[in-house]
Formats: C-alpha cells, structure tokens, sequence
C-alpha cells in the first residue's frame, strides 16, 4: 500500500559521493564512467557499457555537434564507433531516465537538452545545475527543517 506521502515526490534522485582522483579526468571514457556511477546511472557491480555508449553519442551530437539525435542517429553512431548494436528498447530505457530527471526533452522523436531558462542553449552545466543540482540542494533544505522540527518535537 502506497504512503499517503508518495503522491508528494516530484524527482527522484541517485547520488553518489566518490572521490574524483586525478586519473578518472584523463579520458572522456573514464570521465562519462565516473558521471554515470555518482549520478546512480549504472551501479558499482554493473560494467555496462551501453549507458557510457549512449552518453559519449548524446553528448557527440548535442554538444561537438550542435544537433539534436533521434534514436537512429545514436544507434548509427554506435554502431559506427563501437561496432555494437543497441536495440531501440535499451536506448530508449537509458534517454528515459535522462528524461525523468528533466536533463533531457524528447520532441518529434529528437532528443534535446532540457536548457536551464537562465543560460545559453546547450550549456550542459547550467542545465544540470538548474534541473538536479537546485532541486537536490532544495531537497536537503527542507530535510534539515524537517530534522529541526522533528528535534524540537521530540524535546517537548
């Protein structure tokens, strides 16, 4: 049965604090497997390379290339450059969490950034500031205001 509080969650997030070593920033791979396991993308006994694929050819279009990719063109891309065929429901299953936490659109089977209001188009930074890093640092305010008046409660 469903806590009547349940219909209260907006965004649902996995965040892992790990230590970036000077290593991990030497190569796009091990930077975009370092983003995939601290934001709960892939799971520490998980070796998936597919989400590091999907991301390396979201992030090729959207960014080097300024173009907005539909599920064809991150296929093709990965076909091309890792020679391994991802089918359209795993690809889909991977953009999908980037959409539910708002970081990507889908519209007209392309997938875009989701641009903070604040910044210039395809800023990848300002769009994750505006869209996880607000909301989880909204998230642990209102946490700790909850833990005060719980303290406070519990001192009467």
């Amino acid at each position: 049965m469903q806590s009547p509080e349940a219909g209260l969650v907006r965004k649902s997030f996995t965040i892992k604090k790990m230590d970036l070593p000077p290593s991990v920033q030497l190569t796009k791979r091990s930077l975009l497997r370092w983003f995939a396991l601290s934001f709960g993308l892939v799971s520490e006994q998980e070796s998936r390379a597919t989400v590091l694929n999907v991301l390396d050819a979201l992030f090729h279009f959207l960014l080097y290339k300024k173009q907005n990719p539909s599920t064809l063109d991150i296929q093709d891309y990965i076909d091309s450059k890792y020679k391994r065929k991802v089918s359209e429901k795993l690809l889909r299953y991977h953009l999908n969490k980037l959409i539910a936490i708002e970081l990507l659109q889908r519209k007209s089977n392309r997938y875009f950034l989701n641009n903070s209001p604040y910044s210039e188009p395809n800023n990848l930074q300002e769009s994750f500031n505006f869209w996880v890093k607000q909301p989880v640092n909204s998230a642990m305010d209102d946490i700790v205001s909850v833990l005060a008046k719980l303290s406070e409660s519990y001192k009467k």
